[in-house]
């Protein structure tokens, strides 16, 4: 009867490892296999008797054997199981993501422990590899992941222009100027730019016209743009660039040169054609300002002296 009893028991556990929703694979310290249960046969499309007693590497020998072995070796050694978690390592195995549709993977994501088996006499000569398909946590975490990069990306830009909006240009601003008050030596300059009668546009044509030429002075203000410099709506028809690392006569050429562009450039809108003009003030950044603050208005005193003395030019605030 007791006979009867473990048979039953063992056909059961037989039953659901089988069945069981993760991967079983049991190795020898030939890495050849021993057991492979039904998981493993669905995802890999090779049968229990196909893959018993062959070497894991044969089976699938596009696994990093070095790194595998390794690990495996580890086990059998120190006798202690050993945690790969899919954000270290993908896969092991290269399946198929059943969830292919849904999913922001072709392959399935996977958690696997390495146990050792412990024979009846206390040695180890066998090691349990257990398979967790994680890919909906995996897939859910990298599409939460996309989705807070896109907001912090959003909550850094002007909606309209696409440039950087005002907050994240008021960061930047601090920072170069905390530099510099640190002591690293700039030169560091700062524009403020304004689109002459920019009223006057909007009256006329209407505000949608008007979004359109805000938009053609910001793509133009970012072409001349180098890198490392931060370009900036500063709010309405304003403008700031900040010019890390440029002296004042080297801000005025980039002024005048963007200047320029924007002078012969032909806003082409459903409403004809607009011509417009900016002004510009210029400032680099010296012992005289104690905050951004002053370090800005230096640079708006710039564009109002530019403003009051004809528009469509560049005034320096200081040299």
């Amino acid at each position: 009867m007791n006979q009867q009893a473990d048979m039953t028991e063992l056909h059961w556990l037989f039953d659901m490892l089988q069945h069981i929703d993760v991967g079983l694979v049991v190795l020898n310290n030939r890495y050849e296999v021993e057991l492979w249960n039904g998981f493993m046969e669905n995802h890999s499309g090779v049968s229990s008797s196909n893959a018993r007693t062959k070497s894991l590497f044969s089976i699938f020998p596009t696994i990093n054997q070095d790194w595998l072995k390794q690990k495996l070796d580890n086990v059998l050694a120190l006798r202690t199981p050993i945690y790969v978690s899919w954000e270290q390592r993908p896969y092991l195995f290269p399946f198929k993501s059943y969830r292919s549709i849904t999913s922001l993977s072709e392959k399935m994501f996977q958690n696997v422990v390495i146990r050792p088996i412990n024979n009846a006499n206390g040695t180890v000569t066998h090691l349990c590899l257990v398979v967790y398909d994680v890919t909906d946590v995996a897939t859910n975490k990298a599409a939460l992941s996309s989705a807070n990069r896109k907001l912090d990306q959003l909550s850094k830009i002007d909606g309209l222009t696409e440039l950087n909006n005002r907050s994240s240009l008021d960061r930047a601003i601090k920072v170069t100027f905390d530099s510099f008050a640190k002591g690293n030596a700039g030169p560091h300059s700062l524009v403020m730019a304004d689109i002459d009668f920019f009223k006057k546009v909007n009256d006329t044509y209407g505000h949608p016209i008007g979004d359109q030429v805000l938009q053609e002075v910001a793509k133009i203000l970012s072409s001349g743009s180098r890198k490392g410099d931060f370009v900036g709506r500063f709010g309405g028809e304003e403008f700031c660039v900040l010019l890390p690392n440029t002296g004042i006569n080297g801000a005025y050429q980039y002024c005048e040169k963007m200047r320029s562009e924007i002078e012969q450039a032909v806003i082409k809108t459903g409403k004809g054609e607009i011509k417009i003009t900016i002004s510009m003030g210029v400032c680099e950044i010296d012992e005289s300002h104690k905050t951004t603050a002053q370090w800005l208005e230096a640079a708006d005193s710039a564009l109002y002296k530019a403003k009051e003395g004809g528009r469509n030019q560049t005034v320096k605030a200081n040299g």
